[in-house]
């Protein structure tokens, strides 16, 4: 059975986590991705200030209707060009692994960065000196996790270090930490040269699919060298395909509707839902 979930935030509920959950369970979606920073912005100021009594009480309202939050997102540039702020990202990120089985998950979720702090697409990501500085980073991710019993969740994109499943396999080759897993987004590894997000899974599968912990999966076109969201059936991404072979080399997986442009909100969730049903 497919695991279908949304980001929270694409609901547009803000600040109201029993409505939020209501609003879910409506929908039929019983996982999440939540991202305190977006969701629960004037509460947490910006995701800066989660207690733990905080994670809780979100936890309670969720499992109320049914709703678990399968990645708690902490998306920060751990490769900041200021140190400062690169320090302030990690230590950010390991609050939020030491809160996140308070909130009832287990993976905390983000990126890599960008040597650019306006994240403008840059070849300097790629240098071999950045994509070590960012795999440094995740080690020491790693060791905090791996204290803690939880889980690291990194999502690789053509505008970060790991910027494809050859970097990617890198990281997890040098890292070596069970508590290290993939958010696989294969929207977000396209090129204009490489668009077909069955085949970018279906090598990620073949390269690492045991440390795949969940999948994002949005429609998109490509605009200026990089994919960008459209509501689901009006892009080049063949998600139906991507959907077949998700379930059928890890049954029950966690895939997550990403970007979803709210003007088609509804229908978007109506033909993801019904590739789910393929059978």
């Amino acid at each position: 059975m497919m695991n279908l979930g949304l980001r929270a935030h694409d609901v547009q509920i803000f600040d109201d986590v029993p409505n939020l959950a209501k609003q879910l369970k409506q929908l039929g979606f019983n996982s999440i991705q939540f991202a305190p920073r977006v969701s629960l912005q004037k509460t947490t100021q910006t995701g800066a200030n989660v207690s733990f009594g905080l994670a809780n009480q979100v936890k309670w309202d969720f499992a109320q209707q049914g709703v678990q939050i399968a990645v708690l997102g902490c998306y920060v540039n751990i490769i900041h060009p200021d140190e400062k702020q690169r320090a302030q990202a990690l230590a950010q990120f390991k609050r939020y692994l030491a809160r996140v089985t308070s909130f009832g998950g287990v993976l905390v979720g983000t990126e890599t960065g960008s040597v650019d702090p306006d994240f403008n697409l840059t070849p300097a990501n790629y240098k071999p000196e950045v994509v070590a500085l960012a795999i440094k980073q995740i080690k020491a991710m790693a060791a905090e996790a791996e204290k803690l019993g939880v889980l690291v969740g990194i999502e690789p994109g053509v505008n970060h270090p790991l910027h494809d499943l050859t970097t990617t396999k890198q990281m997890l080759d040098e890292v070596a930490s069970p508590n290290v897993k993939i958010i696989l987004d294969a929207g977000n590894l396209a090129t204009p040269a490489a668009t077909d997000i069955v085949a970018t899974i279906k090598q990620a599968l073949d390269l690492f699919g045991d440390q795949i912990y969940a999948y994002h999966l949005k429609d998109f076109v490509m605009e200026n060298g990089r994919p960008q969201g459209v509501p689901v059936g009006e892009g080049i991404a063949d998600l139906q395909g991507a959907v077949k072979l998700i379930d059928q080399a890890q049954p029950g997986a966690y895939v997550i509707l990403d970007e979803t442009p709210q003007e088609q909100f509804t229908r978007s969730i109506e033909r993801f839902k019904a590739m789910a049903e393929y059978k």
